[in-house]
């Protein structure tokens, strides 16, 4: 019994690398069932057993990879630690520094942004992706609120405000690495940008 669950679990993990293979390299849309049986050496029986559909499987690979707000980002640290501002700046860099290395990480991040449409079936992927995106937001913006009503948060900034100031820097740092194949180095880049970005959060006093 417990061969059996192995052998299930080892041909389901098979699907997700060869599917993640070919929504990285040509692209979801342009990726049949049909062609990743056949880079995972199996039939489209054996998928269908262990998932609905390509939206299914596209759901799967996305859990798997782990992307950096799920690692990096617990709110029982970020809200308990003492200096909040400091902290989020912390794991943010940690995020800077642990992305490269991260390459299946980079290439299910890059299948988010630049291999999906998110049209037809895919559309509900859109709307999971949306939804988590709001929750890290949830997420960021109750820090940045924590620090304004403990008086470290800059008066020239309102917690949405500098959520939204944050989110947009991060989001538009990463994407814009991944998008030039990246052109240029994450750390050396971002670390002056959001060090900068985080002076002017700090309150003064």
């Amino acid at each position: 019994m417990r061969r059996t669950k192995e052998c299930a679990e080892q041909t389901r993990e098979a699907i997700i690398d060869a599917a993640e293979h070919l929504f990285y390299c040509q692209g979801v849309a342009a990726t049949t069932l049909a062609q990743i049986a056949a880079e995972a050496g199996l039939t489209r029986g054996a998928i269908y057993w262990h998932f609905a559909n390509k939206l299914d499987l596209f759901m799967a690979m996305q859990a798997r990879a782990r992307l950096p707000k799920e690692r990096f980002f617990a709110v029982a640290d970020l809200l308990g630690a003492p200096h909040l501002l400091d902290r989020l700046l912390e794991r943010t860099l940690e995020v800077l520094r642990f992305a490269p290395t991260d390459e299946r990480g980079k290439r299910v991040f890059t299948i988010l942004l630049l291999r999906c449409e998110y049209i037809g079936e895919m559309q509900e992927a859109l709307t999971s992706i949306r939804r988590s995106d709001d929750e890290f937001y949830d997420r960021i913006e109750r820090v940045f609120a924590k620090a304004e009503a403990e008086g470290t948060l800059s008066r020239n900034w309102s917690a949405r405000g500098a959520a939204s100031a944050y989110c947009a820097a991060v989001h538009g740092l990463f994407s814009l690495w991944l998008k030039t194949e990246e052109a240029f180095d994450l750390v050396e880049t971002g670390v002056p940008m959001l060090a900068a970005l985080f002076q002017s959060f700090k309150s003064e006093t």
